[in-house]
């Protein structure tokens, strides 16, 4: 499936159980703008046929949305069988904003993206985290206005901070209730931060927090629908982690907001590869990015430009070839082939998606982490399972960040907020 992200974001449909619809009028207006945000133009029809609502509800409803400026007519009108065409409805973008972030232990792109998914503005920036976090997020922040301002030339007019939302994703386990990382190992000094306070602060707008590879795994389901569940996310980076979404469209964080940390689940062929946990023989030992590239320098194979980190690094030494290129990446292969094999006997997802900067030149990984997990798993866990690279790309955290975004601005507490100034 080719990357469908240029300019803006696919229909993504916001995983989860169906939003009720029969209590209070704010449910009924969040349910059917969501509704048309995953579906995309619609009419009235439609959704009396989809929700199962009756005509005079969903009327009221949409033209409430409509003379709000939360929705608006498009073009493109649906023809009936009999009758006049009946009119679409479509997410108004210029409703809201969601600044969608996702940081990575080197780098952080940003994006501020419309209601209706349409990018207005991104950058890819050298953000590191093993700055202290106030720093950083000064910086971030800076960076977010910086782009609002080209957001609101790009799009012709600018929309209130009060239809704004940011929505980041952290290289870390959340507490959501405090919207602070816990325990970060590849950024310690985030520890107890309190990020969503600052960025509140700093924006003068709502600020959300999720674990980065749940939220790319949020990003893929949106894109790839309902019948992609369960699914988990595993992300190689300079960590090792899983994002995992259940049956119902949920994230998994488990009690305390530590599910899907795989990477520091030992390996059996670990030996006393040192972690960053401080345990030995973990999978993130052996298989992270940075594993990597020490192996393959310790084989003798030297990157041309000595200022590249991370990933950027890895994939200048890979696209040099050679066996011990493609040896090293076996084994990282291997390593994540072994806990996915392990995810799939006790979760039975209906699709794992693999995402690493090896995506876009070796097919090495991708292979060597089926071969493995088919030959270790039980075969009713692999019947009907998927496994392959991201079909977002680069874009899966954005995605993923943005449907969170929108969740956030559409639900029933919020929705009565958003007014387009006539």
């Amino acid at each position: 499936m080719a990357n469908p992200l240029t300019s803006s974001l696919p229909y993504l449909v916001a995983p989860g159980p169906a939003r009720s619809v029969a209590v209070l009028t704010e449910d009924v207006l969040g349910a059917i703008a969501e509704r048309v945000g995953g579906a995309g133009p619609c009419s009235k029809a439609d959704l009396v046929r989809e929700m199962g609502l009756p005509r005079s509800t969903v009327t009221a409803h949409v033209d409430w949305l409509l003379n709000r400026g939360v929705l608006t007519h498009v073009a493109g009108e649906h023809q009936l069988k009999r009758g006049r065409p009946a009119e679409s409805v479509a997410l108004n973008g210029g409703a809201g904003w969601i600044l969608a972030v996702e940081m990575g232990a080197l780098k952080t792109t940003v994006a501020v993206v419309d209601l209706a998914g349409a990018i207005l503005a991104r950058r890819k920036v050298s953000l590191p985290v093993s700055q202290d976090p106030k720093t950083c997020l000064a910086k971030l922040a800076v960076l977010l206005e910086e782009l609002a301002v080209e957001a609101a030339e790009v799009s012709g007019h600018a929309v209130p901070r009060a239809n704004w939302v940011a929505s980041i994703a952290l290289p870390a386990r959340i507490d959501l209730q405090t919207r602070r990382p816990l325990r970060p190992t590849i950024m310690p000094t985030w520890d107890g931060y309190p990020v969503g306070e600052a960025i509140e602060s700093a924006l003068g707008c709502p600020a959300l927090l999720e674990n980065d590879c749940s939220v790319r795994a949020l990003g893929e389901v949106g894109y790839l629908g309902p019948d992609s569940l369960p699914l988990i996310s595993i992300q190689i980076g300079t960590g090792v982690g899983a994002g995992i979404i259940d049956s119902s469209g949920l994230i998994i964080r488990g009690a305390n907001g530590a599910a899907g940390d795989v990477g520091h689940i030992p390996y059996s062929k670990g030996g006393d590869a040192l972690c960053s946990c401080g345990a030995r023989g973990c999978i993130e030992a052996v298989a992270s990015v940075s594993a990597m590239i020490a192996k393959i320098e310790r084989a003798g194979i030297t990157c041309a430009d000595d200022t590249l980190r991370g990933s950027d690094r890895l994939l200048s030494l890979v696209e040099q070839g050679g066996p011990d290129v493609t040896q090293v990446i076996r084994e990282s292969a291997e390593a994540i082939g072994e806990v996915v094999a392990s995810l799939c006997n006790v979760l039975n997802p209906r699709r794992v998606v693999i995402t690493s900067a090896l995506a876009t030149v070796s097919h090495e990984l991708l292979a060597g982490v089926r071969s493995v997990v088919y030959a270790r798993a039980r075969p009713l866990a692999t019947k009907d399972l998927v496994i392959d690279y991201s079909q977002l790309g680069d874009s899966m955290g954005i995605a993923g960040a943005y449907l969170l975004g929108r969740r956030f601005l559409l639900s029933s507490s919020n929705i009565k907020r958003l007014r387009v100034a006539a």
